[in-house]
């Protein structure tokens, strides 16, 4: 039996490598995928935190690219030899969401999503449905191609949004996600702040220009209205999971907030009055949604200044010392200082 090198996610904080058996196309939709390149998400360090829902024994990694390299027999829109980007969340098309547009609620994600419940992109091959495989054109590297499902998702938020040229904005959090909605807010906005308490993240937002605050060392609210003119933010962008709370003294009245970072740990106490008396607009939205097709456009156009994203490419063989790096103690589980915005692997 064909065997393949695979990052195995066993239990919580237990990430291992394995050789695992080769996938083969088993449905007449399938698509084996030769990765080309995976990487690391926030998203994947909450799972082996314990703080992320997963499947015991799955191949991790949902932000992978890769090369068809086995089609089944109904496969009509890729061929052999084509390089795609992969939207990992698999949905149904039948139940009353998927049905009346709203995608990202299909009743089949949660069961099904690639790198979380079905073998992912930390690996040699994978195999896919032939509806997750997007083209990716020659302008699109195997490096940013990993991005792709990345930025779908902040496209989601964009398109959510509807930021206009004249808003103040707010991100909260500066990892991937901050970064690549602050990168909009730059283009759009009239003006952009951020915070974030990692010094090297920090460091990152001031190469691309941004104003940016560590929230343990100021006064948030107090920079943001002096930041307005005493205005607050048109928008504000929760970007950590942790900050909904900080983002509702942030915004100005009528404005939005836009809760975007995911950590099923927090618990926060809300009073329901203040968010009606000053007509606050909490936006909550989940994944992408028909947004592949625009984010290769925006990739292919090269509307976002990337350079500072990636900080390195590492062998799959070492993704598990990658952890340490994007800040999570694999020993511990505890938090450290980060140093990496995007860590990228290539098997």
């Amino acid at each position: 039996m064909e065997t393949m090198k695979a990052l195995v996610m066993k239990d919580v904080g237990k990430v291992v490598m394995e050789d695992r058996p080769m996938p083969h196309v088993v449905d007449p939709d399938d698509v084996v995928l030769k990765i080309k390149a995976v990487g690391i998400c926030g998203s994947d360090i909450k799972i082996v935190e314990g703080k992320h829902h997963y499947k015991p024994d799955t191949v991790l990694g949902h932000e992978f690219c890769g090369e068809v390299v086995e089609i089944g027999t109904h496969v009509h829109h890729v061929k052999l030899g084509d390089r795609v980007a992969v939207d990992n969340n698999i949905r149904c098309g039948f139940c009353d969401f998927c049905r009346m547009g709203l995608t990202s609620q299909c009743v089949d994600i949660k069961t099904s999503a690639l790198g979380v419940m079905r073998d992912g992109g930390y690996a040699e091959y994978v195999l896919v449905p032939e509806k997750q495989c997007f083209v990716l054109p020659d302008e699109i590297d195997d490096i940013l191609g990993t991005q792709v499902e990345t930025l779908a998702t902040v496209v989601n938020g964009m398109n959510t949004l509807l930021m206009l040229p004249y808003d103040y904005a707010m991100v909260i959090g500066f990892g991937p996600i901050g970064y690549l909605f602050s990168q909009f807010a730059k283009n759009i906005a009239a003006k952009v702040a951020v915070t974030e308490i990692d010094p090297f993240r920090r460091e990152i937002a001031r190469q691309c220009g941004l104003t940016v605050w560590d929230p343990n060392e100021v006064d948030v609210v107090k920079k943001i209205e002096e930041f307005t003119y005493g205005r607050k933010a048109d928008i504000v962008i929760e970007a950590t999971g942790n900050g909904l709370g900080q983002a509702l003294q942030c915004v100005t009245p009528g404005g939005k907030v836009l809760p975007f970072g995911m950590d099923s740990s927090i618990k926060l106490e809300v009073i329901p009055n203040e968010i009606t008396r000053w007509a606050t607009k909490i936006l909550g939205l989940y994944l992408g949604q028909n947004t592949m097709v625009p984010s290769i456009r925006i990739f292919r156009e090269n509307r976002l200044n990337m350079g500072p994203f990636f900080t390195k490419v590492i062998d799959l063989e070492d993704g598990v010392k990658a952890f340490e790096d994007l800040g999570l103690d694999m020993k511990t589980l505890e938090h450290k200082p980060k140093k990496a915005m995007k860590i990228v692997m290539r098997p």
